[in-house]
């Protein structure tokens, strides 16, 4: 016999494919953004953005500094890291490669409120069709993706803004099951490491 706790999850789970029959408000991936922190520019900012594009297939962008730090030697406006941002169909595969990387496993406090879901991944070369390179070396980066809704647009644009209900966001909850439904993804209290 299920428990209460069980049957109102179900519930939960059946009431979101429900509300999924309404194209607009089935929620799909947005973009992905991986991000490589640096710290310094430089060869090893050319290192980063190398990693980036061999795993995306994408020019890789600077980001900069937003202020001085004289502990860190960091100048407001220098480049200290690279970050590229993948949308669409290809965003959808190289997310289904990612996941691969921890098994389908995505720690349950990885997701916010919003929509919004991220993860780091220590070597890179762990990603399935990236091969390792001596020059390169090995890199550690962040995955952010971006669950959404249709009509998100409204509140980004530039004539006529409004603001977004906030029953349109995605919950972590909604967020999780939708990983779970398209991507496979099994959402964990804690990863742990398993060793071959």
């Amino acid at each position: 016999m299920a428990s209460k706790s069980e049957n109102t999850e179900q519930q939960e789970l059946n009431a979101y494919d429900e509300k999924w029959q309404n194209p607009m408000k089935r929620p799909r991936l947005e973009k992905l953004v991986l991000n490589i922190g640096v710290g310094t520019g430089g060869e090893e900012l050319e290192r980063a953005a190398k990693v980036l594009e061999s795993i995306s297939g994408k020019t890789a962008k600077k980001t900069l500094s937003r202020k001085n730090v004289k502990e860190f030697n960091l100048r407001k406006g220098r480049p200290i890291g690279v970050k590229v941002t993948i949308r669409g169909k290809e965003a959808e595969e190289l997310l289904k490669r990612i996941l691969l990387v921890n098994n389908n496993r995505v720690k349950r406090s990885s997701f916010d409120d919003y929509g919004n879901f991220g993860f780091g991944i220590k070597e890179h070369i762990s990603i399935p069709g990236v091969e390792y390179d001596n020059l390169i070396g090995i890199w550690g980066l962040d995955v952010v993706g971006r669950i959404t809704r249709p009509g998100m647009r409204v509140k980004y644009r530039r004539v006529n803004k409004a603001r977004i209900p906030k029953d349109h966001y995605v919950s972590h909850n909604e967020a999780q099951y939708f990983l779970e439904k398209f991507f496979n993804a099994n959402i964990v209290e804690k990863l742990e490491l398993d060793y071959f």
